[in-house]
């Protein structure tokens, strides 16, 4: 609900004083009375954003749950920290708003929960019901001028439990052409051309344990993908049997 002109006087609501339920509820208007002004307006959803000024983004505050009402309102809510003040205003254009999330030169349309911007409505319908089963998100991207921020990093050392022994392998492949003529499946946009062949492998044993180091393992012949098999096998046999309780 809004007026054309001088959208900034309260007179301008007046008429809508006796049409919204507002019993059981306090002003100055918080985040928390949402909720139950929604369970009093059930032609009415809304959502209420603030600005968060650490990650220099917009994030949700309230998330309504009510995906189909026939009038749904998004809020922006200004507060000063200072003085406790509050104040909402109406975001009348989302993709306007969070245009610089996104790179696609053109309207957008934005998911109310994530804020993630999509280039098109089938997309956001798509991602909707996946999205709606999880909490209100704050997708937070890391500043590309601060390399601590910017660079994922491994730093909980303690938690690590090593591996006594583990097997790295490689196959090697050729190609063979696919016979000429041969009918393409049905419903198949993607047409075969040639096919990998195992020729052999190599495969290390990886251990701290010095008595049981040796070097790589290669084959090259007849059945690699067989010979390959039973390699394997046996280092975990041999595995198995090194680290049972009774050390046999």
């Amino acid at each position: 609900m809004k007026t054309q002109h001088n959208r900034q006087r309260v007179s301008q609501y007046k008429i809508y004083e006796n049409i919204l339920n507002f019993t059981n509820i306090r002003f100055q208007f918080q985040p928390v009375y949402v909720g139950r002004f929604e369970q009093q307006n059930v032609h009415i959803s809304v959502n209420v954003l603030s600005y968060d000024c650490e990650s220099k983004g917009f994030c949700v505050v309230y998330l309504s749950r009510h995906v189909s009402r026939p009038h749904h309102v998004n809020l922006l809510l200004l507060e000063d920290e200072t003085t406790s003040k509050r104040h909402y205003v109406l975001v009348e254009n989302m993709s306007r708003l969070v245009s610089h999330r996104t790179k696609h030169n053109g309207k957008t349309f934005f998911c109310n929960s994530c804020l993630h911007p999509f280039s098109t409505r089938q997309s956001l319908d798509n991602h909707i019901p996946y999205c709606f089963h999880h909490p209100a998100q704050h997708v937070v991207y890391p500043d590309p001028e601060n390399p601590n921020d910017c660079v994922l990093k491994f730093t909980s050392w303690n938690k690590q439990h090593p591996v006594p022994f583990y097997l790295v392998c490689d196959l090697e492949c050729y190609l063979v052409p696919e016979e000429d003529g041969e009918e393409e499946d049905e419903g198949k946009s993607v047409r075969v051309l040639n096919t990998h062949v195992v020729s052999g492998f190599a495969c290390y044993r990886v251990t701290h344990y010095e008595q049981y180091k040796k070097p790589p393992i290669a084959y090259s012949g007849p059945d690699p993908m067989t010979k390959f098999y039973e390699h394997i096998m046996g280092e975990s046999k041999l595995i198995s049997d090194i680290m049972s309780p009774c050390g046999c």
